[in-house]
C-alpha cells in the first residue's frame, strides 16, 4: 500500500509533520534547564553549572505519553485508515494534544528545588525552557492547533454524556 503525503489535506500535512517533529523533540536532552551561579566570591566560594533535562522525567512524562498518544492515532487514521468506528478520534487527538501540551508547559515554568534563603543571597538561581524545550513547546502548540483544526473539519460532535431519551418522571403530589 502506497501512502501519498501530497494526497492529503493541509490541516493532514501539518498535523502529520507536526506530530513527527513533537515526538522527536521530546527526546532532546535540553528541554529544561537549572543554571546556578555565585554572586562575586561569598561564603560559598565560586562556582556554576547547569543541568539539562528531556521531556522524559517526572510529572513531564505523562505530557509527553500523551502527545506521542495522539501522533499515533493520527497516523493510523491516515497512513493505515483502519480505526474502529463509532469512537470521535479526531476529539481525542485534539483532547490528548492538549493536555499533554499544557503539562509540558506547566513542568517547564514551575520545575526545579526552592532555594534556601540562607543560600539565596550568595547564588544565581534560573530554571526554564532550554533551545529544545522552546522548540517543543512550539511544536506542540502547531501540533494542537492542527489537532483542533482537523477536529472542527471533521465535523465530528462532542459526545453529551449523560443524555437520557426520555425526560425524568414527574415527582410524587403532595
Amino acid at each position: 500500500m502506497a501512502f501519498d503525503f501530497k494526497a492529503l489535506s493541509k490541516i493532514d500535512q501539518g498535523l502529520l509533520a507536526t506530530g513527527a517533529v513533537t515526538v522527536l523533540l521530546t527526546f532532546f536532552p535540553a528541554y529544561a534547564k537549572a543554571t546556578v551561579e555565585a554572586k562575586g566570591t561569598g561564603p560559598l566560594g565560586s562556582f556554576g553549572g547547569s543541568e539539562d533535562r528531556s521531556a522524559w522525567v517526572e510529572w513531564a512524562t505523562l505530557g509527553a505519553l500523551l502527545l506521542i498518544a495522539a501522533f499515533v492515532i493520527v497516523v493510523l487514521k491516515l497512513v493505515a485508515g483502519n480505526l474502529p468506528e463509532g469512537a470521535p478520534w479526531n476529539l481525542i487527538v485534539a483532547a490528548a494534544a492538549g493536555l499533554g501540551t499544557l503539562i509540558l508547559v506547566l513542568y517547564v515554568f514551575t520545575f526545579g528545588e526552592d532555594v534556601p534563603a540562607s543560600v539565596a543571597k550568595s547564588i544565581d538561581y534560573s530554571t526554564g525552557p532550554g533551545w529544545s524545550g522552546w522548540l517543543l513547546l512550539l511544536s506542540a502548540i502547531a501540533f494542537t492547533v492542527f489537532a483542533f483544526l482537523s477536529f472542527k473539519e471533521s465535523g465530528e460532535k462532542i459526545p453529551e454524556i449523560n443524555k437520557k431519551d426520555t425526560p425524568p418522571p414527574a415527582p410524587p403530589a403532595a
